[in-house]
């Protein structure tokens, strides 16, 4: 398995973009491009992480609140079940469904027992599974960060923002309650070959891009035209870059980070 991480503690100068890649995956993390224009608690709260087995692909996107460690833990809780989510056994889309599902109720519980008086951070969360072994698509979301998902012929972005915002660390959650405050999707791979996930630095109004879906697909686009192996690489950081420019643009900033795999590399 080949994983690819970043915490927002790491990165704090402006401007300043941080980078980690291994064959097919890669993220990429930023302060931001200009300062921010809210109260916050830490320089960057964002999390990112990619990874890739030999029955699958994932990348995971936190944006914490009110402080980085929500963040890091929804993140860590991924990473330690990484192994079973790309290289693990074979099984139905509904079977997936239940660990995804059970994935986040995990990751709440954990940052909930994290809390302390000075410390109840929150985080939002988003998550996407490609399974080559089923030929499946797994996804959750809770929150305004993106997922976006393409093929050699179109981007697409799935689980789009919800109208009322939801986190982790809030107040625990049973099963149920989860699979009502969060968002799923279970669907055939297809032909797509690239996940891309991205914190809402890349889109917040008045901060971001005004299109997301169109800038990250023409940076899906332009990098298939990228050396085999480099390409997975290219689109993480060109998809923070692409947000610092708009920061600066718009002389206010946010964390920006995004978590790339790229199926057919190596």
């Amino acid at each position: 398995m080949r994983t690819a991480l970043l915490f927002g503690r790491s990165q704090v100068e402006l401007t300043a973009v941080g980078e980690r890649s291994e064959e097919g995956v890669a993220v990429a993390l930023s302060r931001g491009g200009a300062p921010k224009p809210y109260a916050h608690t830490d320089p960057n709260e964002d999390a990112v992480l990619a990874a890739f087995g030999a029955r699958g692909a994932l990348v995971a996107v936190a944006d914490g609140h009110w402080g980085v460690r929500a963040a890091e833990i929804a993140i860590e809780v991924v990473r330690d079940h990484a192994a079973d989510l790309v290289e693990g056994p074979e099984r139905s889309g509904d079977r997936w469904y239940q660990d995804v599902l059970h994935l986040l109720v995990a990751a709440n519980d954990a940052i909930l027992k994290a809390h302390t008086e000075e410390q109840r951070s929150r985080t939002t969360f988003a998550l996407a599974l490609a399974r080559s072994a089923e030929k499946l698509l797994v996804a959750t979301s809770i929150g305004d960060s993106h997922l976006f998902v393409a093929t050699p012929d179109a981007t697409s972005e799935i689980l789009q923002r919800p109208r009322k915002i939801t986190v982790l660390g809030h107040e625990r959650w049973t099963p149920s309650q989860t699979e009502r405050m969060a968002r799923f999707d279970v669907r055939p791979l297809g032909a797509f070959d690239v996940l891309v996930a991205a914190s809402d630095g890349l889109s917040e109004k008045g901060i971001g891009v005004t299109d997301p879906l169109a800038v990250v697909g023409g940076i899906v686009t332009a990098a298939r035209g990228a050396a085999r192996g480099e390409r997975a690489q290219r689109v993480a950081r060109d998809v923070v870059d692409a947000a610092l420019a708009a920061h600066q643009a718009n002389r206010a900033g946010d964390n920006a980070s995004a978590a790339v795999a790229w199926l057919e590399e190596p």
